[in-house]
């Protein structure tokens, strides 16, 4: 009578287990991943070096793969316990491979003047949450893309991968927007945004990250608005592709007209990207994962 109100399939607690143990695993192995990946001893940077821009940037990946694994684990079982185990690995290792990628991506295509790794190194805050928020911002694309795909491992993970190079289009763009408004707002100094980032300005990085992390909510959001078909993959994603354009511009917007409501005759510009006032950089920041949050509530409601 009691297991009646509880969903939970009992029968399933093996794979449960799996999945579990799969998942710790995973978590574990970040830090020796984000010493590899850095070519630095992690625990050289935790414990000697006491650089706490490595510490956040490391918690982020780890946050990060827990919401990617979200999308891992909660898909259907597997035919048996070894083949639910190599799906989740798979996905997992594909999921951090990813998360990687986007590293590189924002390096080079986002900011291609600025080294996120060698600010992070150098003990850099600012770099540090950018980073972490960076990856979680792929993360929760990542497992929305897990969630939406259906069908065979193989067209699943093309799915996902085409899922994730579309959605690092449109965060591009996303940061392109806050490069072209900081160039705007502080022209009388000609001071571009990766340079505040340079100096360390935590006000500023929290609102840019808190932004990319909005942007990432909605576009996840649009995977709930398509449905996907695998035999129409091509027009399913395509429709997907313009649902998340549109959810991105409209994000945009609607955070504008709550700022002027919430911070009204406050020069964010200057309290943010001159005095580093981080008390209007998060509630700026905040607006945009609000009104993420909100759109992806309307469209799974």
């Amino acid at each position: 009578m009691f297991m009646d109100f509880v969903n939970v399939d009992i029968g399933l607690a093996s794979y449960y287990l799996v999945d579990f143990l799969i998942a710790v695993a995973l978590l574990s192995a970040m830090r020796f991943f984000a010493g590899l990946i850095g070519n630095v001893s992690a625990t050289k940077e935790i414990s000697h070096n006491d650089n706490k821009a490595f510490g956040i940037s490391l918690a982020g990946a780890m946050v990060a793969v827990s919401i990617m694994l979200m999308g891992v684990v909660s898909g259907e079982a597997g035919y048996n316990l070894i083949n639910e185990a190599l799906t989740v690995i798979s996905f997992g290792v594909i999921g951090i491979t990813l998360m990687w990628l986007t590293r590189i991506a924002f390096d080079r295509v986002s900011f291609p003047g600025l080294s996120i790794h060698d600010q992070i190194m150098k003990g850099n805050i600012a770099a540090s949450i950018i980073d972490a928020c960076n990856m979680i911002a792929t993360a929760i694309i990542i497992k929305g893309a897990m969630i939406w795909v259906d069908g065979d491992m193989t067209t699943a993970i093309f799915a996902v991968v085409i899922s994730f190079i579309a959605s690092q289009i449109i965060m591009a763009l996303a940061t392109l927007y806050r490069v072209k408004v900081y160039e705007k707002r502080h022209s009388h100094k000609g001071k571009q945004l990766h340079d505040a980032i340079e100096e360390n300005n935590v006000a500023l990085a929290l609102r840019f990250s808190a932004y990319r992390i909005g942007i990432a909510i909605a576009v996840s959001a649009a995977f709930t608005a398509v449905e996907y078909d695998a035999d129409a993959f091509l027009f399913v994603f395509m429709l997907w592709f313009v649902v998340a354009l549109v959810l991105f511009v409209l994000l945009t917007l609607i955070a504008i007209v709550i700022r002027h409501g919430v911070l009204p005759r406050i020069n964010i510009g200057e309290e943010v990207g001159e005095q580093r006032n981080i008390a209007v950089g998060v509630i700026e920041g905040s607006i945009y994962i609000v009104v993420g949050l909100l759109l992806a509530g309307l469209i799974g409601a």
